[in-house]
């Protein structure tokens, strides 16, 4: 984990991915858990919809503040400061597991669907983001000789075979995957300069600006939906 991870704001909003909603709604579960959920931007707007009332719910992250700032969201979310990879959560526990944009900064991706098939219990759904990049794609930071979206980027995905078949071969059942180009926001970087509050973008004004966002040619956000068979 970089030095200065837990001091890089995520800025708090009321947006759910519509493919997470849907699967949400559509699936039946009590439980779910939020892996490598940073400052909890996305837990929160999962609160804020109700989506936790009488659920059991699980943050896990490596940083001890950041679980500070998640435990403000609901003090009902059990906060546990752990690796991704080996959460300590027992075996079965979850039957919806959400983890968004971190599995291309562990060391192992397998080891990590490992520990995740290891939480879900049987027919249990997996809500999974990453990076996946074309060819061509490029953006000005480096990890290990290359140009990365990020510079604590472990990998980035270039075919879709180099992560599904890690799933299909812990026995996940691939539903459904989605690529969307991805962007940066123009006024993020403002906002972080003058140490804007997390919660910024709830403010009536500067919400809206949130939509002007300069595109990162070959790119994606890759949605993936999974179920444990």
């Amino acid at each position: 984990m970089p030095d200065n991870y837990s001091d890089r704001v995520q800025f708090f909003t009321d947006d759910v991915p519509s493919l997470l909603s849907q699967y949400l709604d559509e699936a039946v579960w009590n439980a779910c858990a939020d892996l490598g959920c940073g400052d909890g931007a996305l837990l929160s707007a999962l609160n804020n919809r109700g989506y936790f009332e009488g659920k059991s719910v699980y943050a896990v992250d490596l940083s001890d503040s950041r679980m500070e700032t998640v435990k403000e969201i609901n003090e009902d979310i059990n906060c546990v400061v752990a690796d991704v990879c080996d959460t300590k959560i027992a075996e079965g526990s979850v039957d919806f597991l959400i983890s968004t944009q971190v599995i291309e900064h562990v060391e192992s991706d397998d080891d990590m669907v490992k520990e995740m098939r290891r939480l879900l219990c049987d027919g249990g759904v997996l809500y999974l983001t990453t990076v996946h990049k074309k060819r061509y794609g490029w953006y000005f930071y480096r990890c290990n000789g290359k140009w990365t979206l990020d510079p604590t980027h472990l990998r980035e995905y270039t075919e879709d075979s180099q992560l599904l078949d890690i799933l299909r071969e812990h026995d996940f059942e691939v539903i459904e995957t989605k690529k969307t180009l991805d962007g940066r926001p123009i006024v993020d970087s403002i906002l972080r300069r003058i140490r804007a509050p997390r919660r910024s973008y709830n403010n009536r004004f500067l919400k809206p600006l949130r939509s002007l966002k300069i595109p990162i040619p070959g790119y994606y956000i890759w949605e993936i939906v999974c179920k444990k068979r």
